[in-house]
């Protein structure tokens, strides 16, 4: 029987419940949206183009971009990141606060743009306030209960971009996720020239790992594990980004089946090499925990103390965003799960 992947917005929502218990995420103020800056010159024979993506079913569906868009809307601030990686900043109309920390090489960049009223989601009529071109955000945001559904927005002429690791009814890999979504956009903006490059090194990159991983005998073993501080864990299945993130670094995800929001019993079931620990500050929502922190809260959680990894201290510290990115961090996070079940083998 093919099961279904648990809706990664389901952790989200954990996530986002677990900050304001903690009572850490203060609302971000109103943010009037930028006007557009007037967009550089693109060459007009790349447009128009047309971009397969998805409705909130995960059902295909097309959009003509006549031009580059210059008023994006953005709710996974995922997406936020790359964008500001390619240097479009001057196209984020608005944009939700990031999970976390934003990367330092972009911090600065994230800080000046634009945050939507509502922390999280935006009602529809704050999106038709801001009177965008194109809105990029998860597959159920475009549920007829939350902000309507794309072909609502089409119909308006704004384009609408469903994060393909947000998809549920499909195997999550760096293909069909990371790089797609990237080559998507350098489509979108007419920028294939940087995007092209910057997928190519990407894989370069992963390509190096593999090579110092090929001939290992034994597989380091892994589960990727979060705590929802009220007695319950999370243990991220096959059917993540996440897993496929350990197979390219040469390690193998011990965990196959759906195991959302369990207790210490079905956690402790495991017995890994190491635990990637999916962390998150309770008590500062812009914050991540370092590697020292990270290690500090599971040696916290009395319930696991019997597990080898954490007696050896063999925890590899991620932050949520950084699991749940989908975008430019992957393959920084591919390289450090690699580096630390293998250390030897990039001496």
């Amino acid at each position: 029987m093919k099961k279904t992947r648990l809706s990664p917005i389901i952790l989200i929502l954990c996530f986002m419940g677990i900050l304001s218990l903690a009572g850490c995420g203060q609302s971000n103020p109103a943010a009037i949206p930028k006007a557009a800056s007037t967009p550089s010159q693109s060459n007009d024979a790349k447009y128009p183009v047309t971009i397969s993506n998805y409705d909130s079913y995960e059902n295909p569906i097309s959009y003509t971009y006549k031009k580059a868009p210059e008023r994006v809307a953005i709710i996974h601030p995922g997406a936020t990141e790359l964008l500001l990686e390619l240097g479009l900043e001057d196209r984020i109309l608005s944009t939700i606060a990031p999970y976390g920390a934003p990367l330092d090489r972009i911090a600065e960049k994230y800080a000046k743009l634009a945050i939507m009223r509502a922390k999280y989601l935006p009602s529809q009529e704050e999106l038709l306030e801001m009177q965008p071109d194109m809105i990029i955000g998860w597959a159920h945001n475009f549920r007829s209960s939350e902000l309507g559904d794309v072909k609502s927005w089409q119909e308006r002429g704004i384009g609408t971009f469903v994060m393909q690791s947000t998809l549920t009814k499909s195997e999550p890999t760096l293909d069909n996720v990371v790089y797609a979504f990237i080559a998507d956009m350098g489509t979108i903006f007419g920028i294939p020239e940087k995007t092209t490059p910057y997928i190519q090194n990407l894989k370069d990159r992963v390509g190096k790992i593999q090579a110092a991983t090929k001939d290992i005998p034994q597989k380091k073993t892994v589960i990727v594990l979060q705590d929802h501080f009220n007695g319950t864990f999370s243990v991220y299945d096959s059917h993540y980004l996440i897993s496929n993130m350990i197979d390219l670094a040469g390690g193998k995800n011990l965990c196959q089946d759906i195991t959302s929001f369990v207790g210490a019993e079905k956690v402790l079931a495991f017995d890994p090499d190491f635990i990637i620990y999916v962390s998150h500050d309770k008590n500062e929502g812009a914050k991540d925990l370092t590697d020292e922190e990270a290690l500090k809260a599971l040696h916290e959680v009395s319930a696991l103390q019997s597990m080898r990894a954490i007696q050896k201290g063999s925890i590899i510290n991620l932050p949520f965003f950084t699991v749940n990115n989908g975008g430019i961090r992957t393959v920084d996070a591919i390289e450090k799960i690699s580096h630390a079940l293998y250390p030897e083998q990039y001496q």
